[in-house]
């Protein structure tokens, strides 16, 4: 097995242990409100980009229009987004969508959430290995261009 396999079987063990172990645990404020896998992906990327209208949305997470309105209907019940009319269109019906403040919080707690689960699997790590570990997620970081995302506004 090459060095790039290894790699590759590595991250691949790494990334299907995140998944299964952190993202699977959501908060508990995430379950009471029953926030569902897309309706998540639509507050993530609110997060990001400040605002977007259905049909940005619907094209960003490559989801039909309706299911997008259905999912953007559910988040607003749940006062998690505010839709005000688009004022770069003169079409009335053009909206455009950004998070409450109850969002932003939402999202800070399950950044937190997820920075304690990692932070648990890391203190019995002896301080050389979380050195190696530091300069290894490092470079994934920046040779992967990852942009962050969420994790992004964790650094400080």
């Amino acid at each position: 097995m090459t060095a790039e396999d290894q790699t590759i079987d590595n991250l691949t063990v790494i990334f299907g242990y995140g998944y299964a172990h952190i993202f699977s645990e959501v908060t508990e404020s995430v379950r009471k409100m029953h926030i569902s896998k897309e309706q998540m992906a639509i507050i993530e990327y609110l997060y990001l980009h400040n605002e977007a209208t259905p049909t940005e949305l619907s094209t960003a997470l490559n989801v039909h229009k309706s299911s997008i309105a259905h999912a953007l209907r559910k988040l607003s019940t749940k006062k998690l987004i505010n839709m005000k009319k688009n004022q770069l269109t003169n079409d009335n019906r053009s909206k455009l969508v950004s998070l409450t403040p109850k969002a932003k919080n939402l999202l800070s707690e399950v950044i937190g959430h997820i920075r304690h689960v990692i932070g648990d699997h890391l203190e019995d790590i002896p301080q050389k290995d979380k050195q190696k570990l530091l300069e290894a997620t490092r470079t994934i970081v920046n040779i992967m261009n990852i942009d962050g995302g969420l994790y992004d506004e964790t650094r400080a």
